[in-house]
């Protein structure tokens, strides 16, 4: 039987072993061709050591399994699962012809019929296709979801104990239908735009009173339009590199000429930039993120631990090693940030949790009132250890690291940890710990996005006030 995407001979398929694991019920495992594994860096000559489950067939009882893994070599990622949290894509129901399963072309053939939405190509990694991913990604933002299972016999609903959420077959196909008019939608009018930004180009080098700019669509074009009032006058990459350029070469002449123009461009860009970061954070809050993760948000933008500070800071170093000879080197204790005042040079120490750590016990410890869970007390001990060792320390590590202006009067601790909780009595008794935390603030995640929402309002008011 033919392949559905077939190879040339330089780029043959992986292969596919069948294993029987009951009677008319078999797993199948891909082991991926030569020169995946060298491009992976993995041993081509011993291909069998990576066989990956895909599949789980069972005539049986109408069901398959697909367990979606990551089939591009030069990924990270290489033969790990697909999505963040989702292990297992189930049918069930589907009254298909199983044949006797000792095959590879039954297993093919089989893969041909999966409903539309699903790659039927093994080498592609199994799974929803790209477009549908957004199926996937919503069942992801339930907690502890692990398995889907697509059923046209079962209701759809949520088994949060069995990490397991059944969608209906028709309720599916009528997501996946709705996510195809939205997408060919979006296609018909970016062709629209295409046009009108090709046109306007081609205009601006011809006679402008024979050859005239289109200047909008139709009025009831209402995604087209939707688009183009931000992408009408969008510039390529090196487009943009020549105007990040030729600003950067005459800003001092029109900070001169055109100040109040610059203070308006200036202010465009950090609303622009800002609205963006609003809404990672937002798309994070929503998800399970690593500590890593939210690390390198507040390192790419810096500015963020200056609302959680309240005062100008310079950042010194992320990930200082504080307990040891430098900041950079070996150490004993480690922080998230090391900082400093940006007048003073007082040091202080930043500590980044999640915003799903526990900030209380379930349980009150007395009527209405309760304990700080054993995660905060914890990770405010973590910062009082680190301050202890860092000012210990702080005369060698600043000859090592060559750093002299830098103070450890009273090193501040400042940890963000946590989203605020909603019910009245843990906000009480929330804020009577961290209010009486003299040395640690302690600052939410949700507090910070607010923080940022009233900067993006205070700098939207100033654009619209031309200020």
């Amino acid at each position: 039987m033919a392949r559905l995407y077939p190879r040339s001979p330089q780029d043959p398929p992986g292969k596919l072993v069948i294993e029987e694991y009951h009677p008319n019920c078999v797993e199948v495992f891909y082991i991926p061709p030569p020169h995946k594994l060298e491009l992976s860096g993995r041993d081509p000559d011993d291909a069998e050591q990576y066989k990956t489950k895909i599949l789980c067939i069972c005539g049986q009882n109408d069901r398959i399994s697909i367990f979606p893994i990551n089939t591009w070599a030069d990924h990270a990622d290489f033969l790990k699962p697909k999505y963040d949290k989702i292990r297992s894509i189930t049918l069930d129901g589907f009254d298909y012809d199983y044949g006797t399963l000792e095959t590879v072309e039954e297993v093919i053939e089989i893969l041909e019929y999966l409903p539309s939405g699903f790659v039927k190509d093994y080498d592609y990694g199994l799974g929803l296709q790209k477009d549908y991913r957004f199926i996937v990604d919503a069942v992801e933002e339930m907690d502890d979801i692990q398995h889907i299972v697509i059923s046209k016999k079962a209701k759809t609903e949520i088994l949060a104990d069995a990490g397991i959420c059944t969608i209906n077959f028709k309720e599916y196909d009528e997501i996946r239908k709705k996510i195809n008019t939205i997408t060919n939608r979006a296609q018909s009018a970016a062709r629209k735009i295409k046009s009108l930004a090709t046109h306007n180009v081609l205009a601006s080098f011809l006679n402008t009173l024979q050859y005239p700019q289109k200047t909008h669509l139709a009025k009831n074009d209402t995604l087209g339009n939707l688009i183009s009032s931000d992408t009408s006058e969008q510039l390529s990459k090196s487009e943009q590199e020549r105007v990040i350029k030729l600003f950067s070469k005459n800003m001092e002449a029109i900070a001169e000429d055109q100040p109040e123009e610059l203070i308006k461009l200036r202010t465009n860009i950090e609303v622009g930039t800002l609205k963006r970061l609003i809404e990672k954070f937002k798309e994070m809050l929503g998800k399970k993120r690593s500590e890593a993760h939210w690390q390198k948000l507040f390192n790419d933008n810096p500015f963020i631990l200056n609302l959680a500070f309240g005062y100008p800071i310079i950042t010194i170093q992320d990930q200082a090693h504080v307990g040891g000879r430098k900041f950079s080197g070996a150490g004993e204790k480690i922080t998230d940030f090391l900082v400093k005042h940006g007048i003073s040079n007082n040091a202080a120490l930043f500590e980044i949790k999640t915003p799903t750590t526990k900030l209380l016990n379930k349980r009150p410890y007395r009527e209405n009132l309760y304990a700080p869970s054993s995660d905060l007390a914890g990770a405010i001990n973590q910062m009082l250890d680190q301050i202890h060792k860092f000012q210990k320390e702080i005369a060698t590590l600043k000859e090592n690291a060559r750093i002299h202006n830098l103070e450890s009067y009273a090193v501040h601790g400042v940890l963000i940890i946590g989203k605020t909780p909603q019910d009245v009595d843990q906000q009480k008794s929330f804020e009577l710990f961290r209010g009486n935390s003299k040395d640690i603030a302690i600052i939410t995640f949700d507090e910070l996005l607010e923080k940022l929402k009233l900067l993006h309002g205070f700098l939207s008011s100033n654009e619209q006030e031309g200020i």
